[in-house]
Parts: C-alpha cells; sequence; structure tokens
C-alpha cells in the first residue's frame, strides 16, 4: 500500500531511525532509548575473553573451541563458547572492528533483546554448520557478525519501500559477502562453512523475531504501525507505535 509506506518512511525519519538504514548511517542515533550497549558488552566480552586465554596459557581455548571429536563426546557448550574465542590478537582485532561497523546499525534497529538473540542464534548456526561441514578445530566471532549482516538484510528487504536507496545497500552488502567468501575459500584457515552459517543462522532468526514494522491507520497527523514479526503473531502480542 503506497500510502502507508510513504508515511511509514515519515515514521523512520522523524523517529532517526532512518539515518540508521539510508545514506547517513549516523550510529551515534539512541534509536528508542538503545544505546548499543550490548555491542559494547561483546567488545567487552573478546577482550576479556582473549585475556583469560593468555593468562591460562591456552586451557581456555582448549575448553571452548569448536572441535568435532569432543562435541560428539557432548561437550555442546563449544557450539556456543567458541564465538567469543580469538586465535590471536590480529584475529580478535579484525573482528572487533567488524562488530563495531555492523553492530550498532542492528542493535538500533531491533533492539537489545533481539540483537541478542540474533547474535546467539547467529554464532550457534555457524558453529553447527561448520561442524558439519569442516573438520578443523574453529573459533571467532565472525559467524555471528555475519549473522548481524543477514539480519540487516532481511531488515532492509522488508522495509524496502521506505528508504530509496534499499536495493543499493543489498548490492553493496552481496557484494561484502561474496567478497568476503572468496578470500576465505582462498586462504587458510578460514571457515567459510561457519560464515555461511551464521549468514543463513541471523537471516532465518531475524525474519523469525523482526522488526517487521506495518503500517495500520492514521491518527490525526501520526500514523500507526504494528510489528507483524512471525514470534509475535505466534503469541498473540503486537507492538504499537504511534
Amino acid at each position: 500500500m503506497k500510502g502507508g509506506s510513504n508515511k511509514l518512511k515519515y515514521y523512520w525519519e522523524s523517529s532517526g531511525l532512518w539515518d540508521d538504514i539510508g545514506g547517513q548511517r549516523d550510529n551515534r542515533k539512541v534509536v528508542g532509548g538503545v544505546k548499543n550497549e550490548i555491542n559494547k558488552k561483546d567488545d567487552q566480552l573478546f577482550a576479556r575473553a582473549y585475556v583469560t586465554q593468555i593468562a591460562t596459557k591456552g586451557k581456555l581455548i582448549l575448553w571452548g573451541a569448536k572441535i568435532n571429536s569432543l562435541i560428539d563426546k557432548g561437550q555442546l557448550w563449544r557450539l556456543a563458547t567458541s564465538s567469543i574465542l580469538h586465535a590471536n590478537i590480529g584475529h580478535l582485532m579484525v573482528n572487533s572492528y567488524s562488530l563495531n561497523s555492523i553492530g550498532p546499525a542492528v542493535e538500533g534497529i531491533c533492539g537489545p533483546k533481539r540483537f541478542l538473540a540474533v547474535y546467539i542464534a547467529s554464532a550457534i548456526a555457524s558453529s553447527a554448520m561448520s561442524y558439519r561441514f569442516c573438520k578443523a578445530p574453529a573459533v571467532g566471532a565472525s559467524g555471528a557478525i555475519f549473522g548481524l549482516v543477514g539480519s540487516f538484510t532481511v531488515f532492509i528487504l522488508r522495509h524496502r519501500s521506505l528508504n530509496e536507496a534499499g536495493w543499493q545497500d543489498l548490492q553493496h552488502i552481496a557484494q561484502v559477502i561474496v567478497l568476503n567468501l572468496v578470500i576465505g575459500t582462498l586462504t587458510k584457515g578460514i571457515d567459510n562453512w561457519g560464515h555461511l552459517g551464521g549468514l543463513l543462522g541471523g537471516a532465518a532468526i531475524s525474519w523469525f523475531v523482526g522488526p517487521a514494522w506495518e503500517f495500520v491507520h492514521g491518527t490525526g497527523t501520526k500514523p500507526v504501525f504494528v510489528d507483524r514479526a512471525p514470534i509475535r503473531l505466534l503469541f498473540h502480542r503486537q507492538r504499537i507505535l504511534k
């Protein structure tokens, strides 16, 4: 409904979310009271985990890495813990930079609870696909970060009528994904299966938990929107914005 799309576009512009999905992407904006708290805590968790890895002389990484033979023996926690560990300082810095590049925008449009759900689900999906298709041990947050890219892609697809540059955003995202997968294929030690699993997991959970804003009607000068995410319909709970 074209009229609804125009009013929804007005909402995004007036709320400040437009800058996160449009051309400026000012990640310093506070959207709906969200201050990218989860994203910052993830960064701190990475750093603390790496310091602990050094302090324990590698024992932590042996305890938490994705090692297929140990997962076969029932150590299922490795599907989650491997995403907070890193092989070296360079690995940590690259993933921290990547997280800070995409994380604030995703947390801004999803909110902290959904961001956390997307991140954890992406991390586990990444490890699960790596476990299925890659025998080598693995650590790193890149799979979860690919999941955030998948989440952002779903958001753009759902709300592409709001943003004239939406298809350009999708083309840029596609180029980044393809480039990273090509680099991963040509470079030893990079787990492309983990990246792909995280990407698909992030897209799937984001489709389920939303947000999926839909214009309903207007009251005076203010449009009214309902979050039609499947999880809300499943539990018969809808979030309304006025």
